[in-house]
């Protein structure tokens, strides 16, 4: 328990209004909660502020940014950055904000905030505008679109959130050719 500086509330008090948090490897959906937009933009004004000019925009992805489905209760956010070498400065100034550096990929690096037993925001931190940046912001604008596919995203999601409720990882890998056909969709409407 403690409190988010200048805000006179405490951490505890802000994961409760907002649902979030869930533990690292679980999986858990959870029904929208309109407060999830909220926590975002108040968690991407935090992280703007702080950030300086290596940010240019950061965007909320994943199921929380889509009201007709279930989600884990965790808030996804793509930051675009103009070169990954500038993510790994923000290192250090995250973690001001609760965030830890987790890992680190060709096309991302990854930061989460909370502890482990109860991960509250997920920060992909990115080339803006990159390939990895376009895919995250087209699969959650299609399923905005496209509320019967959003739908069947959700009865994969429940099918493997039962099938797999301490094994995030194989939970997110199942995922993965859903994603792929989307993304395919996507593009050729594009056209």
């Amino acid at each position: 328990h403690f409190e988010l500086r200048g805000t006179g509330r405490s951490y505890i008090l802000i994961l409760k209004e907002f649902m979030l948090g869930l533990q690292r490897g679980k999986v858990k959906l959870k029904a929208h909660n309109k407060q999830w937009s909220k926590a975002f933009l108040r968690e991407k004004k935090r992280i703007l502020k702080v950030s300086g000019d290596i940010i240019v925009d950061i965007q909320h992805i994943g199921s929380t940014a889509v009201p007709s489905i279930i989600a884990k209760p965790i808030i996804d956010m793509s930051a675009g950055v103009q070169s990954i070498k500038d993510a790994v400065k923000l290192t250090k100034t995250l973690s001001k904000l609760g965030y830890n550096f987790y890992r680190k990929s060709k096309t991302q690096i990854f930061f989460a905030k909370g502890p482990e037993k109860r991960r509250t925001f997920y920060l992909h931190v990115m080339k803006h505008n990159g390939q990895k940046w376009r895919n995250d912001i087209l699969f959650r604008n299609y399923l905005l679109k496209h509320p019967n596919w959003a739908w069947e995203y959700e009865i994969i999601k429940k099918k493997l959130a039962n099938l797999y409720p301490n094994n995030r990882d194989v939970y997110t890998n199942h995922k993965a050719n859903f994603i792929k056909k989307t993304l395919r969709l996507a593009k050729h409407k594009q056209k």
